[in-house]
């Protein structure tokens, strides 16, 4: 059984609003693809109908998620803080990410520097995303922002370059979980960590099993 300690790092309501922002970004970046690059003979009104039915959702689930963070018994904004450790640590934490560095940086926070500001550029970048893909939508509702962002064209070349960015952080997200920090996925996954149990075996020698 895990203990408190486990499931307060990754409270319920956090790991819902985090699986239901994978499943957003997973439709939304397809369906993104093929409004960009359509194929003959796809329903252009349903991806887009897709499109924008889990955009909704990520505002719901953003706005829920910022009152979490902000005011909720758990709310945890300041582990996203930066501070004077992270600052002293940015460059190793770098060097230690492109096998510079052997040695781990040392990390007293939840979140290392890095992580911390690829979580603060997320809400960043989808308020953003938000913004440009109503533009794109509803351009004759908006015809000033339009024109002071350079057009339709520029507005959907921001719109993808926004998206690549999320691609890019997430699979970088993705590559750090299952390389550094497996017991989180699991943590994140199950609100507990898959332990390690001692076994001893021929020999005298103990190896480790998962439970």
């Amino acid at each position: 059984m895990a203990n408190h300690g486990e499931h307060a790092d990754h409270p319920l309501q956090n790991r819902i609003s985090h699986w239901v922002n994978l499943i957003n970004f997973i439709f939304l970046i397809f369906t993104g693809f093929l409004i960009h690059f359509p194929f003959q003979g796809v329903p252009m009104n349903l991806v887009r109908n897709l499109h924008f039915f889990f955009m909704y959702i990520l505002i719901f689930n953003g706005i829920i998620r910022f009152y979490m963070s902000f005011f909720s018994k758990h709310r945890d904004y300041k582990k996203f803080l930066l501070n004077e450790n992270d600052l002293k640590y940015f460059i190793p934490q770098i060097k230690y990410y492109l096998f510079i560095q052997k040695e781990h940086p040392p990390n007293p926070n939840k979140y290392n520097p890095l992580q911390k500001l690829a979580y603060i550029a997320l809400p960043i970048l989808a308020v953003l995303q938000i913004i440009t893909g109503f533009l794109l939508y509803l351009p004759m509702k908006f015809p000033y922002w339009e024109a002071v962002l350079g057009g339709l064209a520029m507005i959907r070349s921001f719109h993808y370059v926004i998206m690549w960015l999320f691609i890019a952080i997430i699979a970088i997200h993705i590559y750090m979980v299952f390389t550094e920090a497996i017991d989180q996925f699991w943590l994140m996954f199950f609100g507990k960590r898959i332990r390690k149990k001692k076994e001893t075996v021929a020999g005298g020698t103990t190896t480790a099993k998962s439970s």
